[in-house]
């Protein structure tokens, strides 16, 4: 089987739909990354869209190879790496050379200037950049699978240019003699007179399906916390700003893009998220998210894609999405997801409850009446084929197997460790159903569009059938199961789905308690976070994707229900592990992160393969300054 890259070590700048990735010591070099890492290395790159352009930026000094220092990221896409040009000698023992390297990426371009300082008198200075482009698409560099570098197809004195269909890149680098594929510069140094040389990376892709969106608008935060939080939320904020993107279109409908590298792209379920947990923030990124949703609305059923009248879409590519090593192959617009049209209910209704924008809200409506209608007939009738709740199964065999949050193919299963069969009703996916019909039935109401009473009809019987079929009990005591399998039989291990469930209504008040106690759990809480399953689940593993491992997002949205069911003690007891776990990634929070307590290691430990920034685990800082008391 093929292991995904490793991507815990390495340095990423991202300004969508572009991004830089440098090695753990801040190279952009070639043998990193190349197709001898197929048991699971790394890469390097310039990327944009869903391919790898640049791959090789190699740097030398008077032909020596700086020794990196440190490196550092900065706020607005700027990454700096530090380094020692030790081979050329002082007249002491301490080096003598230093080489400072600034990439600074915005949405297209990438500029990167090196400034050489010296203690020596005088040095005559060569400075080469060897590069390489191989227009690798992301799918292969997921399997470790890539390309030959490309020759330019242009040169001059100062400019190479490669293209690839309609993909291409042009490097600029003025005052450089441009020999085969290197940039070369030749000056004087000394001491207090650096030499400094600058390049930069034009990156094109004119049949993207996504552009870089316009910058947020500045955030509503009554006081700015200090300290560890105060940088968790500063991070993740930058993080998110260089996340935003749009449709070619929508513009003008920014949307957060749901992670790097993998998935830079529209995604229903992950940008919805981001958008919800950024509310009180960012009121135009929920309106964009869900415009941009709604213009990819289902019209027709479509099996291959996953596609019914008025449902909301899962993902959105260029092209086609084939993972060999996964057995997927998913069409440019794909809709298997199972939560994306509830959710994005439930977002408009919230953004509707805000009062922020009556504009959006209003001329949303005809798609919210559709979303309704499929909510509707999804979930079908008790005694029907759904029994009522929201419910997936894969018709192509190339699909998602699994079409919630969790949708690795092994995410859903029981106690003994059985694989649970389809079609699969997920617990969080009901109560996300239940607020989505309750609050878009106020929303109508509040409109004066029919359609309430139905919504309030089916929310009604939704919770009480939930009530009757997804609580199970253990030694301790009673829990809402993750699902029911296709036999309706519910799946007997406790997991983090139900912490989904506080706040969305489905839940009365003493089942809520047991949910709450049940979250802090040793066999859910790790100190860090809340485990994707039960500790005494026979499938778990603390390095299992969704199988054991602690997700930000997923802890974090249980944090928000804990706040809307009024456990604020609680809430920051979980806020307060997921703040500590963000130290140990530079004060960031991953997309995942191993499921080893803090009781085993007083650092949190990496899910190596884990993206970042990933948007949903950026926003979750908002969540964790909540429970910390922090007003929006």
């Amino acid at each position: 089987m093929t292991v995904q890259p490793a991507l815990h070590r390495q340095h990423c700048s991202v300004a969508a739909p572009t991004q830089l990735w440098l090695d753990a010591e801040g190279r952009l070099a070639s043998g990193h990354g190349s197709a001898d890492a197929a048991g699971g290395g790394w890469f390097t790159g310039l990327l944009h869209g869903d391919t790898r352009m640049l791959s090789r930026a190699e740097v030398r000094v008077n032909g020596l190879e700086p020794e990196p220092a440190t490196v550092e990221a900065e706020a607005g896409g700027v990454m700096r790496v530090r380094g020692l040009v030790r081979g050329i000698p002082g007249p002491t023992e301490d080096p003598a050379v230093e080489l400072l390297q600034t990439w600074t990426v915005t949405p297209g371009v990438v500029r990167h200037s090196l400034q050489l300082s010296t203690s020596l008198e005088a040095l005559d200075v060569e400075i080469e950049i060897q590069l390489a482009a191989d227009f690798t698409d992301m799918a292969a560099i997921r399997l470790s699978r890539f390309r030959e570098p490309s020759e330019p197809f242009a040169a001059d004195d100062s400019t190479l240019r490669w293209r690839d269909g309609a993909r291409t890149l042009t490097v600029a680098a003025p005052g450089s003699v441009a020999s085969g594929e290197r940039l070369l510069w030749r000056g004087k140094a000394g001491r207090g007179r650096p030499f400094e040389v600058e390049w930069q990376a034009v990156l094109a892709d004119s049949e993207d399906a996504v552009v870089a969106a316009p910058p947020p608008a500045s955030r509503r935060v009554r006081a700015e916390p200090s300290g560890a939080l105060g940088l968790l939320l500063d991070n993740a904020l930058d993080e998110l700003a260089g996340l935003r993107l749009a449709t070619r279109a929508l513009p003008d409908a920014p949307f957060a893009a749901a992670g790097a590298p993998w998935y830079f792209t529209l995604f229903g379920r992950d940008s919805l998220w981001a958008a919800r947990l950024l509310l009180p923030l960012d009121p135009g990124l929920a309106a964009g998210t869900l415009r941009a949703l709604a213009a990819f609305q289902g019209t027709k059923n479509d099996p291959g894609a996953a596609e019914e009248p008025g449902k909301i879409l899962h993902e959105l590519r260029a092209k086609e999405l084939i993972l060999e090593s996964q057995g997927l192959r998913l069409p440019p617009v794909y809709y298997g997801a199972v939560d994306s049209t509830p959710l994005w209910l439930c977002l408009l209704a919230e953004l509707g409850q805000a009062g922020l924008d009556d504009a959006a809200v209003r001329s949303l409506l005809p798609n919210a009446a559709r979303a309704v209608e499929w909510l509707l007939a999804a979930a079908g009738a008790p005694g029907t084929t759904n029994g009522g709740f929201l419910s997936y199964q894969d018709a192509t065999g190339h699909g998602l197997s699994n079409q919630g949050w969790k949708d690795s193919g092994d995410a859903m299963q029981f106690r003994d460790g059985r694989q649970a069969d389809g079609p699969i009703a997920l617990s969080e996916v009901q109560g996300y159903a239940y607020q989505a019909a309750v609050d878009t039935a106020d929303l109508f109401d509040a409109y004066g569009e029919p359609g309430a009473q139905a919504l309030r009809d089916f929310a009604e019987v939704l919770q009480q059938n939930f009530r009757e079929r997804f609580w199970v009990e253990d030694d301790d005591g009673p829990f809402p199961a993750m699902a029911l399998d296709g036999h309706g039989e519910p799946l007997d291990i406790p997991g983090s789905n139900m912490g989904h469930l506080l706040g969305t209504g489905i839940l009365d008040a003493s089942e809520a308690r047991l949910v709450a106690d049940r979250l802090l759990s040793p066999e859910l809480f790790s100190g860090y976070g809340v485990h994707t399953i039960s500790r005494r689940a026979a499938g778990f593993w603390p390095f299992s994707y969704h199988c054991g491992s602690v997700w930000s997002h997923d802890t974090a949205i249980a944090v928000r229900g804990l706040l809307a069911e009024g456990f604020l003690a609680e809430a920051r007891t979980i806020a307060a592990g997921l703040l500590a776990a963000s130290g140990s990634f530079g004060h960031r929070l991953p997309e995942l992160f191993a499921g080893i307590s803090a009781e085993e290691s007083g650092l949190a430990v990496p899910y190596p393969a884990s993206c970042h920034p990933q948007a949903w685990s950026s926003a979750s800082a908002v969540v964790i300054a909540q429970a910390m008391g922090v007003g929006f």
